[in-house]
Parts: structure tokens; C-alpha cells; sequence
């Protein structure tokens, strides 16, 4: 799984900045309300936000747990998959881009908005709202991607064939079967 891009977050914001710019321009030339999403909408996004970092969290404490049982010498079952800890990492991954295409497309209403109204106009304030919480989400999904970071295995596998020097022998495609062919 790829890490989180800063520049695509930032070209992701400004690519929905300029298109929440021109909606709004738009909009408000056919004589309708610029496209702001409400003020009851960042609770939702800190919902989701506060959920995300919690099950980051859950993560993290299990690779914890999980590494001080080897320090000790103990093993111990995992309370998570690791398939799970995927989804988290992918969960967070995508808040974070659905924050900057929110901060982005808020932040073009914002610059349409902010020279004819005052900043106590209620558009202008949820516009200010959702770009917080947009901001939010991008920052939930970096500590998120840093909390299920996992550590590398000490003896990965296939180091040992390189510490004796045996070249490894290929035994070609794998064939076709099992789950999704139907055959055994």
C-alpha cells in the first residue's frame, strides 16, 4: 500500500478549489445559493474522524502489545488481522483525500464569497466550518497511516538462502486453482 501524498492532497484541494470557485460563480449568476454544505455536516465529519483515530489507536495498541510479548519472549495472539489493520490504513488514507476535496471545494466558495459578503454571513461560516473539518480529516488520516505502520520483520523471509549464497530456483507460474476457479 502506497503512503499518503502531500502534493496530490494539495493538488486535490486546489483542483476542488477552482471548481468550487467556479460553481459558486455559476450558481449565483442563475440566481441560486452557493453549493455550501450545512453546519450540522461537521459533526458528521468529526464522527467519522473521531471513529478513525480510535480504531487507529486499537491498532497501534495490538502492534504493541504484540511487541512486548516478543520482548519477553511470549507469544501472543493477535486481537486484530492484519487484513484489518489494511482496511484502517485505507480508511484513514481515503478521509484524507475526501478532506482536501472538502477543504478545497469550500475554500473556492470561500474566495467567491468572502469579498462581497462579511465573515459573520452564515455561507462564509460554514464554508470556514467545513474547511476546518476538511483539514481535520487530512490530519486524522496522516496519524492514522503513522499508527498502523507496521515493523519490518527481523529475519524476512528469503534471507537466509541469501546469507548461504544458493541462488534461488524458480518453479514457474502458479498454476490457476483453488478459490476462484472453483477446482482444488
Amino acid at each position: 500500500m502506497s503512503r499518503l501524498r502531500p502534493l496530490w492532497l494539495l493538488f486535490i484541494a486546489a483542483a476542488a478549489a477552482l471548481a468550487g470557485f467556479l460553481a459558486t460563480v455559476l450558481m449565483v449568476s442563475e440566481g441560486l445559493g452557493s453549493p455550501v454544505l450545512p453546519r450540522t455536516s461537521l459533526i458528521t465529519l468529526l464522527g467519522i474522524a473521531a471513529i478513525l483515530l480510535t480504531l487507529g489507536l486499537l491498532v497501534w495498541r495490538d502492534q504493541r502489545q504484540i511487541a512486548a510479548a516478543a520482548e519477553k519472549g511470549h507469544r501472543t495472539s493477535r486481537r486484530l488481522h492484519p487484513l484489518q489493520a489494511v482496511r484502517v490504513v485505507a480508511a484513514g488514507q481515503a478521509g484524507a483525500y475526501a478532506g482536501a476535496l472538502i477543504a478545497g471545494w469550500h475554500a473556492g466558495i470561500l474566495m467567491d464569497l468572502v469579498p462581497a459578503a462579511s465573515l459573520t454571513a452564515p455561507t462564509v461560516n460554514s464554508s470556514l466550518l467545513m474547511i476546518t473539518g476538511g483539514v481535520i480529516w487530512v490530519i486524522i488520516g496522516f496519524i492514522v497511516e503513522l499508527l498502523c505502520r507496521i515493523p519490518p520483520d527481523e529475519n524476512p523471509p528469503g534471507d537466509d538462502e541469501a546469507k548461504r549464497g544458493q541462488p534461488r530456483r524458480s518453479t514457474g507460474p502458479i498454476p490457476e486453482e483453488g478459490y476462484a476457479r472453483g477446482t482444488h
